[in-house]
């Protein structure tokens, strides 16, 4: 079983534009496909894909913890109760990952897009908590669902040019629970009651 099997995908990859730098051989130079943003994530190097999904867990857990403290309203805290969970356990997976690849996570062994990326999301953190009432609801929905869209744009991007099975793999299994979580993040933006939690993959016997 793959150590991603049980985990959610919610977390994310935060504001990151997922612009996938796939240097293919005897293509150096290429121009990466881009999506709005600044923001390049080489995805044929599993380091530091590895890393960027750290950065995103832990901008995610401390956006879950402001919305707890807040506690803006009841669908909304619903929804993070019903991810706080999955997320604390992808953040132990994920480290198990990058100890089987010795991916150092220190803050000061980012990369440099993934230290770029982790600004980026501290200013962004750090945006939400001068927001108040209905301002603050709406801007976590909105930063989460930035957030789930991204992740599913790097998974895609993971998918076509990562070289690395065992990345490959942990991405198509996080690809259908990111996608409930946006799902149920729109809903919410949309006064609709989210469907109930979705259940992992169990691996085969």
């Amino acid at each position: 079983m793959s150590i991603f099997t049980k985990v959610c995908a919610g977390l994310l990859i935060s504001t990151l534009s997922v612009a996938a730098q796939a240097a293919q051989p005897g293509t150096e130079g290429q121009t990466p496909v881009q999506e709005p943003g600044d923001i390049n994530v080489e995805v044929t190097n599993p380091t530091e894909v590895i890393q960027v999904l750290h950065v995103g867990v832990k901008s995610e857990i401390k956006i879950i913890d402001l919305v707890k403290e807040r506690n803006p309203d009841s669908d909304l805290q619903r929804f993070v109760d019903q991810i706080s969970q999955e997320v604390t356990e992808f953040d132990q997976r994920l480290q198990e990952l990058a100890a089987s690849k010795s991916v150092d996570l220190a803050p000061a062994q980012l990369s440099e897009n993934a230290k770029q990326i982790e600004a980026q999301m501290s200013q962004e953190f750090q945006a939400l908590t001068k927001k108040q009432d209905q301002e603050f609801r709406a801007g976590v929905i909105e930063v989460l669902m930035r957030k789930y869209e991204n992740a599913l744009d790097l998974y895609t991007q993971v998918t076509e040019k990562s070289m690395d099975e065992a990345l490959k793999t942990a991405v198509s299994e996080l690809r259908p629970i990111t996608q409930k979580h946006l799902d149920d993040i729109k809903q919410l933006q949309q006064g609709t009651q989210p469907s109930e939690p979705m259940q992992p993959a169990q691996p085969d016997e």
